[in-house]
């Protein structure tokens, strides 16, 4: 059963359920899994090396013709190219992380992308909010705790 709602209007998705961008778990076989079922499939980036997302990114494409994202956990990001790096390769939904929203929004955004952002607190949202983000991604103790606990 497919639902309509502003997220699968908005994300060009069956269902909507965004998948969570789990660090070393959140990989093409689980994001392409999830977007073939109708969701949002996410590769997490935790690694911050442009080659393993590249790599992933590619075996996505070969696993589904649905759409999927990539999340941007600032706190890993070792090569601050990675914005570019996204938008070279045709992504359409970002989620960012672990960090301030203001960092990556902008040029996301300015390059036609969709951007959520993960926020553990009221004054993260709105902050998250102030930056342009299209939407929220709220999470609790169960987002690692690392960020709120």
């Amino acid at each position: 059963m497919a639902f309509k709602n502003r997220i699968t209007e908005m994300l060009g998705v069956e269902l909507p359920i965004i998948q969570a961008p789990m660090g070393y778990i959140a990989r093409a076989q689980l994001a392409s899994a999830v977007s073939n079922a109708g969701g949002m499939g996410i590769i997490e980036t935790s690694s911050g090396r442009l080659e393993e997302i590249r790599e992933e990114i590619a075996k996505m494409r070969d696993l589904t013709d649905k759409p999927f994202g990539v999340n941007i956990a600032q706190a890993f990001v070792r090569d601050p190219g990675i914005v570019d790096f996204v938008i070279s390769q045709g992504v359409k939904f970002v989620t960012t992380s672990a960090g301030d929203p203001n960092k990556y929004c902008k040029p996301l955004k300015d390059a036609g992308l969709t951007v959520f952002h993960v926020v553990p607190t009221l004054a993260a949202a709105l902050k998250a909010i102030d930056a342009g983000v299209d939407g929220l991604v709220v999470e609790g103790g169960e987002g690692g705790g690392f960020k709120n606990p």
